[in-house]
């Protein structure tokens, strides 16, 4: 069986485990409930982004199976080399996010990963560079305002969120 037939069923199983990890260290977060209210602490946005991600998971798994089932037993199809540098290069990238979130704070981390990933995924005669960098910024800065702005909660500090006032 090639990696190709079964490659919904495999990233579904490896999305669940890192979802139901991922829950589990998001319901972890130390809140100050004086402060804030239960239903707004820190917790509750990375828990429904964790629980989100392992519904999806589940659907991409349920996906893999249907899609092995309907190929059967056809011969002969492997990995392209694209394929599997793809898969490097994203998990790289979130390697990278993870380690330079503490040391450069959301803003900068998550921008140098969005246009990452956006490079990694589009097809090589459609790269726009500019056009990636700009998405990239726009989104940060969307995401960023609506967690600290409209949540009022806190994201990991870097120079950017310093020199704001945040």
């Amino acid at each position: 069986m090639s990696f190709k037939k079964c490659r919904d069923l495999v990233l579904g199983v490896v999305m669940l485990a890192l979802s139901v990890a991922y829950t589990v260290y998001a319901r972890q977060i130390k809140t100050r409930p004086k402060l804030t209210p239960s239903y707004a602490s820190a917790r509750i946005i990375p828990t429904l982004l964790g629980v989100v991600l392992g519904v999806l998971s589940i659907l991409l798994i349920l996906q893999g199976i249907r899609k092995l089932r309907a190929a059967g037993e056809v011969q002969g199809e492997k990995m392209s080399r694209v394929d599997l540098l793809s898969v490097t290069l994203t998990f790289a990238a979130m390697v990278l996010y993870i380690v330079l979130l503490p040391n450069l704070g959301f803003i900068l981390s998550t921008i140098i990963f969005l246009f990452l990933q956006i490079t990694i995924l589009a097809p090589t005669e459609k790269r726009n560079l500019l056009l990636f960098a700009v998405i990239a910024v726009v989104f940060t800065a969307l995401v960023f305002v609506a967690f600290r702005i409209g949540l009022s909660q806190l994201l990991p500090r870097g120079p950017i969120e310093a020199l704001l006032g945040f």
